[in-house]
């Protein structure tokens, strides 16, 4: 990947503190706003062990997080809080008791445009 193509992607990840994850599998849609923490090009959501949404992850690890400014599609999986990267900052958060970390290694990510609708960059990511 291009080098200011990964600076962008890491400029627009970074601000970012809770996203929409939606994924889909034996558990159906499934579509819910989590806690989260950029770390370069990668984006880790604080989701509840019990949450449906790690069931579908096993299964079909294919995920969509959005906000308003942007949407990424990627490949989800999980991380026991224990194995997290020690710079995260959302293992030590008070949500953190009974939660694991999704970490999403992104495909695709689309901003959107400042004012109006549709998308106003897209960036495909090597895998």
């Amino acid at each position: 990947m291009l080098a200011h193509l990964q600076q962008r992607v890491e400029e627009v990840l970074a601000p970012v503190q809770a996203a929409n994850l939606s994924t889909s599998g034996p558990a159906g849609i499934q579509s819910r706003v989590f806690p989260c923490e950029a770390m370069g090009m990668w984006l880790y959501l604080l989701v509840p062990g019990t949450s449906d949404q790690l069931f579908n992850l096993e299964y079909e690890p294919t995920a969509v997080v959005s906000t308003k400014q942007w949407q990424m599609y990627g490949r989800g999986c999980t991380i026991p809080l224990s194995q997290a990267p020690p710079q995260l900052s959302l293992p030590r958060s008070a949500d953190a008791p009974g939660c694991v970390l999704v970490r999403i290694e992104p495909a695709r990510l689309q901003i959107n445009h400042s004012q109006g609708w549709g998308y106003g960059e897209t960036i495909d990511i090597d895998e």
